[in-house]
């Protein structure tokens, strides 16, 4: 069994633990991970303070230094207003995380509470785990700290099912980036759909880059880079997960959306996403319906098959790169010659008029 032990981490908690138990409130220093407020969290003033303090903190109290844990204690000033972040104030917990690779889980289990995080990135390193571990933990004000971390085997336990084999791509314009759900690019780099989860922030500048026509750098590790150029317009949605304090926006090309495409346009795609009982069916139907309405000439559902297979040996349509949500998707010439491919099989009489 592999596993990631931080002992002097364990011993430092251990430390502040056993003053909080003597009713001490202690001050980190700095974000380190412990989730204690720091210093600065304080809200109010530090003045240096005479001995044997180090700083006052306003009229609320004073901060004195523990060589030992390297940290502050705080003593109340009684009668005066307490910074605010003290009201939540968390008595620290030791606690050890196992790693379900399986099913990207890390479960911790800590007295009567079970703190459970899905969709763990589980190819890093565990030290890498464990640090965002704790650093999660404290962004939560849980009080619980992780000092080992234990990577398990659950072979009897349903493996579920994720987006991604391997490591979630990342899409990056040199100044943010954010977690890609999902791809869709044709021959040529156009991306066709980028479904993207991240901080809003984040997402607003890759929109910038994307409605710009600007380059974007979609990077998967132990896969490898690849640089997308979009063309012409795109259609959004956006949708906000509060769980996680991020968003999710999907970014559409206007060529695969139904009635938004233009009489001069070159390209259509398609796009098959998760959930289609028959994705490479379901490509075949949607590539009938769309000549439907591209072409100005009738269009028969019984001539899906034969229309798909010339279409795909002429190379009139051609497979899209894919991933995540997006299974299968491919890309239509609607500018090819298709009455005198309609003619030709009419003549061969490969398909017919007749009902």
């Amino acid at each position: 069994m592999n596993q990631h032990e931080d002992k002097y981490l364990r011993e430092k908690i251990n430390r502040i633990i056993e003053r909080q138990k003597e009713g001490k409130i202690i001050i980190a220093s700095h974000k380190d991970g412990s989730g204690l407020p720091t210093r600065e969290d304080l809200e109010q003033g530090l003045i240096r303070a005479a001995h044997p303090y180090d700083y006052a903190v306003g009229k609320a109290g004073f901060l004195k230094y523990d060589s030992e844990i390297g940290m502050y204690e705080f003593i109340v000033n009684p009668g005066e207003k307490q910074p605010s972040v003290l009201a939540n104030y968390k008595q620290l917990s030791l606690a050890e995380a196992a790693l379900d690779e399986p099913r990207r889980r890390i479960e911790i289990q800590n007295g009567d509470t079970n703190v459970v995080f899905t969709h763990v990135q589980h190819w890093k390193n565990l030290y890498e785990l464990l640090r965002e571990v704790n650093t999660e933990l404290a962004r939560l004000n849980s009080g619980i700290v992780v000092w080992k971390i234990n990577q398990v085997n659950n072979e009897q336990a349903e493996v579920e099912e994720h987006l991604y084999h391997e490591a979630v791509p990342q899409l990056r314009n040199g100044q943010a980036l954010a977690y890609i759900s999902g791809y869709a690019y044709d021959e040529d780099r156009i991306p066709a759909y980028i479904g993207l989860v991240g901080y809003k922030t984040s997402l607003e500048s890759l929109r910038v880059t994307l409605f710009s026509g600007k380059t974007l750098q979609m990077v998967q590790e132990g896969v490898g880079d690849v640089w997308l150029t979009p063309r012409d317009r795109y259609e959004q949605v956006w949708q906000p997960m509060p769980e996680y304090t991020s968003h999710q926006v999907g970014s559409i090309s206007r060529m695969a959306v139904p009635g938004k495409w233009e009489p001069e346009d070159q390209y259509a795609y398609l796009l098959v996403f998760h959930g289609s009982v028959d994705p490479a069916q379901e490509l075949i139907r949607l590539f009938i319906e769309r000549l439907k309405e591209a072409l100005e000439m009738p269009i028969m559902d019984e001539w899906a098959l034969v229309l798909w297979k010339l279409a795909q040996h002429q190379k009139l349509v051609q497979s899209l790169t894919t991933g995540g949500d997006c299974l299968l998707g491919a890309r239509i010439n609607l500018q090819a010659n298709w009455q005198e491919l309609l003619e030709n099989l009419l003549i061969n009489q490969e398909i017919s008029l007749a009902n």
